[in-house]
């Protein structure tokens, strides 16, 4: 394994021990129970890709957070509902994580600080790709 992935395997290691990210898992279950809450959670992320810059790690963060922010709409509005609630509460917790300023690496380092939001998002989309398949066929037959 190249140095690049041992790095981004330890990084990804230490988010999900961190006490930030269990912190947010335990918020997740509160959050999925209210439409307002993931509503506004989504719009905070959403806003927060926004400010961040052009091009790179920023269009990779813009991007997955509007995957998962698709399906967080759906649930939230009660068009979708078919999502496992571990799934759910994983895609909260990130979020929940992503627009924390204050988290393993903070935002406010220049690019660095983005790192450990990538790392954790990448992470979630991964472990739950047959989730998010079975969301796009759902929404392709809409």
């Amino acid at each position: 394994m190249s140095t690049i992935a041992n790095s981004a395997k330890d990084l990804l290691s230490k988010v999900i021990s961190s006490t930030f990210y269990k912190s947010a898992l335990g918020k997740a279950p509160r959050i999925a129970k209210n439409a307002e809450s993931l509503l506004k959670l989504l719009r905070n992320a959403l806003l927060k890709t926004q400010s961040m810059g052009v091009g790179g790690v920023f269009d990779v963060i813009r991007e997955k957070v509007t995957i998962l922010g698709s399906l967080i709409k759906a649930y939230a509005t009660g068009q979708y509902r078919q999502v496992e609630l571990p799934n759910l509460l994983k895609i909260i917790a990130g979020l929940i994580y992503f627009i924390s300023p204050i988290d393993l690496i903070p935002d406010f380092l220049p690019y660095i600080g983005l790192s450990d939001d990538v790392a954790l998002l990448m992470f979630i989309i991964k472990s739950i790709d047959e989730e998010l398949i079975k969301f796009d066929q759902w929404k392709s037959k809409k």
